[in-house]
């Protein structure tokens, strides 16, 4: 997942007290731990101080906030703390540090990372980004206070139908793709940060807890992938392609056309590497808070709401899958059916009750 977001204004008017509660809530630290804060001078600085308070007032040390750009000794800095909570950023952050935090990660232990992406999440089915509102900024802090336990549970009661047999996600453009989840690692984004669960992790998302929390997602196996992914729109550098499909077989991208633009997206595609030809992820959306804005095109938090469905081309070694290479592009779908053996799980974008 990238790290950097896109452009946006300070959230103002925002209860930054109460955001700092639910970050370090989540954490659930341990006296002694160790936390790094990130910040963009500007913007969203005003969580740092709160997060300082909390930290401190849960027995835990709050290292110097260290803000957002070059940082010749970040390794070093990096290795000292226990904890990496990062704020909303605009613009991207440098590659040499995105690469040492996986590594730190990768150390496991009790390292684990938290994400605040805020407007960068929000996102167009596309997958890119989408023009964020004041109105997001209110529904995405109303998103952070949700019954963690109750979504713990659905999360758990989806796993155990998505495992139970083959996968169907439809659409009504006309996207129908099959796939079995098998023995793969689930990553369940539903608020808890603590050293425990760090512990318990299997892949290194496992160890990157976002919030607003919500998704549900995982590598299916990917020879048992059969079918399409139909996208009816979606944006390629400067160009827009429409009426995409990608036809699937065994986990592979084998043939791609598109009513407008098809060219961008083979291009696209070859640039990409053979990464980019497979099928990366399954994802599912639980968060009831979430809702997709009345007649906006913006999907709110990376469409972690409940019901929305992401499908991803690329990259999954991150999702403990078997395909590497670098490229990863995601394409959500608020309005996708999801089956396992005649069992409806999502109908038309609206999650069903799961026992």
């Amino acid at each position: 997942m990238a790290l950097g977001a896109g452009a946006g204004t300070p959230a103002w008017g925002l209860n930054y007290d109460a955001m700092a509660g639910r970050i370090v809530g989540a954490l659930r630290l341990q006296p002694g731990e160790r936390v790094l804060i990130r910040f963009d001078r500007g913007h969203f600085e005003e969580l740092v101080a709160p997060l300082e308070q909390r930290i401190k007032l849960a027995g835990a040390v709050p290292l110097p906030p260290l803000a957002y750009g070059p940082v010749p000794d970040f390794e070093k800095i990096l290795a000292g703390a226990d904890v990496y909570l990062w704020l909303p950023v605009r613009g991207d952050v440098p590659g040499d540090q995105r690469e040492a935090l996986a590594r730190w990660l990768d150390q496991g232990g009790v390292h684990r990372e938290i994400h605040f992406h805020w407007e960068g999440g929000s996102v167009w089915a596309d997958g890119l980004f989408g023009e964020h509102s004041a109105a997001l900024d209110v529904l995405y802090e109303a998103a952070l206070e949700i019954d963690y336990r109750e979504l713990a549970v659905a999360q758990q009661r989806a796993i155990r139908a998505l495992r139970s047999g083959v996968v169907r996600v439809t659409t009504r453009a006309g996207t129908d793709l099959s796939f079995r989840i098998g023995d793969r690692p689930f990553n369940r984004q539903d608020g808890n940060a603590s050293a425990e669960r760090a512990k318990a992790a299997r892949v290194r998302v496992d160890r990157e807890i976002e919030l607003p929390a919500g998704a549900l997602r995982v590598a299916p196996l990917e020879e048992t992938a059969t079918g399409r992914i139909v996208v009816p729109e979606a944006r390629f550098g400067d160009a827009t392609a429409r009426g995409i499909r990608f036809e699937i077989e065994n986990g592979r991208v084998m043939r791609v056309t598109a009513t407008q633009n098809q060219a961008v997206v083979e291009a696209a595609l070859q640039a990409g590497g053979e990464a980019a030809y497979r099928f990366r992820e399954f994802g599912l959306g639980l968060n009831p808070k979430l809702v997709r804005p009345r007649g906006g095109r913006v999907l709110p938090y990376y469409a972690y709401g409940a019901g929305m469905v992401r499908l991803s081309l690329g990259d999954n070694q991150e999702l403990g899958g078997a395909v590497r290479g670098g490229f990863v592009r995601w394409f959500f779908f608020p309005d996708t059916t999801v089956e396992v053996n005649g069992r409806t799980l999502v109908q038309g974008g609206r999650l069903q009750p799961l026992q």
